[in-house]
């Protein structure tokens, strides 16, 4: 162990073979202690200290002394060489420090359930995913379904109550399962997670294990691809301005995942930006948010749409009502947006109009979606500056009032058709004109723009 031969080491002094010359006070004044009647300090117990082999080179040792005779005074010890200990101890350290920042870059934490107890084991950065500081509560089933977004819940906790007797769960591919996350500041990350069952001696499942990713950037960068294709299928079907923009809103805004969507230009009588076109999810009912946007108003650099016609940047605002007024407000928050987006389409730094769109779910785009979708805006610039005479509104005709006025007293089409004495496509015919002048997509809401406006009494 210290690389001195017998017959080299019998006679000498402990401390000029194996004691570090740091140390060697040390090992003399324990010498006079026990000489003068005292018990050595570590007599008879497990101490770890540093020897020296032949040559100068320091390990690490384990001592353990033991008094072997009483008269004359004779003391035993033990030295245990832990080099390969502490080298294994220190790979292991290394190893799962190197795990632990490998999970922060890929942004993936490992866990461990048992399907016996229901306990469960979270790496530091399965924490950190959930917006939890590490160690910070005991992770169980409970704790895992806390995090899923309400829409997603049941359907999670539907996989993991029944993930003991699933056999994809047991097979050595696993199981693989993706959701969305909600984190105690009220983002959504989007989370794949995949883990397989592990059978004891008997056959029985005894634990789940897997580890679970964000790949909320990587959707991130899919959207990218959506909008740039969104924008592009748009344009191209492009025939009149009211058409195409209500087309615009619904392919960019489901792209991006936004469930409404406005689009935003200066109008010379208000001189100030008001509401050309209004999109809704279908499904959606946003009629009372619709009326209040249609009759807002904003000058450059107030409100989001104005922020982004002034600075012309997408500007993006994850808690809207923040920055909304009045009954604007209140009918985001009935309604339960959140997150607000305004992208600006301008040509030679001149602002032509903006698109917002507006969701039920918290976010934060990156700064690469958010250089993306100025650039969409730049190429929608581009696009409107050679149809700059469509920006205003156009005039409703004298009959397509009509057709709104018999609208507004509850006539159905064909009603309508036998009171002006015209077939009942021809009034469908006047219903798509007045939906596309109005930037509107159904009958309803043509009618309470027109009212609303004052176009009809």
């Amino acid at each position: 162990m210290f690389g001195y031969a017998r017959e080299e080491a019998l006679g000498e002094p402990v401390a000029d073979l194996i004691v570090p010359p740091n140390l060697r006070e040390a090992h003399w004044a324990g010498l006079r202690r026990v000489e003068a009647g005292g018990e050595p300090r570590i007599l008879d117990r497990h101490m770890e200290m540093w020897a020296q082999r032949r040559g100068g080179e320091t390990f690490p040792v384990q001592l353990t002394v033991t008094r072997s005779s009483e008269d004359p005074p004779l003391f035993t010890a033990f030295i245990r060489d832990l080099s390969d200990l502490r080298r294994a101890q220190d790979r292991g350290a290394r190893v799962q420090r190197l795990l632990s920042e490998a999970e922060q870059l890929a942004r993936m934490g490992s866990w461990e359930l048992d399907l016996r107890t229901g306990e469960g084991v979270w790496s530091d950065e399965a924490y950190r995913m959930r917006g939890l500081e590490p160690g910070s509560k005991i992770p169980d089933v409970a704790l895992v379904l806390e995090h899923v977004h309400p829409d997603d819940r049941d359907r999670v906790a539907q996989i993991m109550g029944s993930v003991a007797e699933d056999p994809q769960a047991r097979s050595p591919e696993g199981l693989t399962l993706e959701y969305r996350m909600l984190r105690p500041d009220g983002s959504v990350r989007q989370i794949r997670s995949h883990g397989r069952t592990e059978l004891d001696e008997h056959g029985e499942p005894r634990r789940w294990l897997g580890f679970a990713q964000d790949i909320t950037d990587q959707r991130m960068t899919e959207r990218e691809l959506l909008a740039h294709y969104a924008v592009n299928q748009a344009l191209r079907d492009w025939e009149s301005f009211e058409e195409g923009v209500v087309g615009l809103l619904r392919r960019l805004g489901t792209a991006l995942e936004f469930q409404l969507g406005s689009l935003w230009i200066w109008g010379e009588a208000e001189q100030r930006l008001c509401c050309r076109a209004f999109w809704t999810e279908p499904g959606v009912e946003a009629s009372e948010f619709e009326a209040a946007t249609r009759s807002a108003t904003f000058a450059p650099g107030q409100g989001v749409p104005g922020r982004s016609w002034r600075t012309d940047t997408t500007v993006v605002t994850p808690e809207v009502t923040d920055a909304l007024m009045g009954e604007r407000r209140a009918a985001a928050e009935r309604l339960g947006l959140h997150t607000a987006l305004s992208i600006p389409a301008a040509a030679d730094g001149t602002p032509l109009a903006v698109l917002s769109f507006y969701g039920f779910e918290r976010r934060e785009p990156t700064e690469r979606l958010l250089r993306t979708l100025t650039g969409i805006g730049h190429q929608l610039g581009r696009f409107l500056s050679g149809r700059r005479a469509e920006l205003g509104p156009r005039p409703l005709s004298a009959r397509e009032l009509e057709v709104l006025r018999l609208a507004a007293d509850g006539n159905t089409g064909p009603q309508i058709a036998e009171r002006l004495i015209v077939s009942p496509a021809t009034v469908k015919t006047h219903f798509e004109h007045i939906y596309e002048k109005l930037g509107v997509s159904d009958r309803p809401a043509a009618v309470a723009h027109a009212l609303r406006t004052g176009l009809i009494q």
